[in-house]
């Protein structure tokens, strides 16, 4: 394509393209765990060097991108099975096509990210009546006032990590005062699942700004951050069904989920 789309994003938000380059090298598999029409599409049609991510990138940590989008559309269907009004918001949303992979057009939902990254969302994918852009930052809480509904999930994928401890409680806080009865469901990853993510990082020629700074200790501290929050459950990333591995990346995979390098939280607001 000779007039690709320049890209003006902060350092951060570049790594929005990670799990769009491995959701469209996932599509283009004979037997593809799940198709992304519109990854592909972004990655011929911008101006951004995926020659880093071809060369650098394991296989494994393609399969793990591949294997949490699972993971959250299983999540977000089984939600919407029980609250057939759903509303979804959709943190941090980068340039992910989660609502195209549940197609339904009965919910609500809301796709939020910064203002740079939903200038660059509307050159791919389109508002509707039943799913809005919202340009704002997660740790903002004016945001929150455009949510309706009242049955609500909000999820965050590959989002979190990026920033401290502290402000991500200061925001699950928020949440459990505006969205009672809320579910909230996201991923953490390990102290030492920080510096495998940065090294992956690296590799993809990002700068050190982009850079993980959340490693979680010990999961159950979330629920002491506030009396009316439940733990729903918790998923590792690979053990989810139909992923097929082969004998190294299966022993890889084992030792990630065991060692808690990376997972998925799935909490609850209950108002005591």
């Amino acid at each position: 394509m000779d007039n690709k789309i320049s890209i003006q994003l902060g350092d951060v938000q570049k790594t929005l393209f990670m799990p769009v380059w491995a959701r469209a090298k996932e599509t283009i598999k004979k037997k593809a765990l799940l198709t992304d029409p519109v990854a592909e599409r972004i990655i011929r049609s911008v101006d951004f060097d995926f020659r880093p991510l071809d060369k650098n990138i394991m296989k494994i940590s393609q399969i793990a991108w591949i294997a949490r989008c699972m993971r959250f559309d299983e999540v977000i269907k089984t939600f919407i099975a029980q609250h057939h009004n759903a509303t979804i918001v959709n943190i941090g949303c980068g340039l992910d096509t989660t609502y195209e992979r549940i197609n339904n057009k009965e919910i609500l939902w809301y796709d939020l990210d910064l203002p740079d990254v939903i200038a660059l969302r509307r050159q791919f994918l389109e508002e509707t009546p039943q799913r809005k852009f919202i340009a704002a930052s997660f740790l903002e809480q004016d945001w929150m006032d455009k949510i309706k509904g009242n049955h609500v999930l909000l999820v965050s994928t590959g989002v979190f990590v990026y920033f401290e401890e502290e402000k991500i409680k200061s925001f699950v806080l928020a949440v459990v005062n505006k969205f009672p009865n809320a579910e909230l469901f996201f991923d953490v990853t390990s102290p030492k699942g920080v510096q495998i993510a940065n090294s992956v990082i690296r590799k993809s020629g990002l700068q050190t700004d982009s850079y993980f700074k959340w490693g979680l200790t010990d999961k159950s501290v979330i629920c002491h951050w506030h009396r009316d929050i439940q733990m729903i459950n918790i998923y590792h990333t690979f053990k989810i069904k139909n992923l097929k591995l082969s004998f190294s990346n299966t022993i890889k995979a084992y030792f990630s989920d065991k060692l808690d390098v990376q997972y998925m939280i799935h909490l609850k607001i209950k108002k005591q």
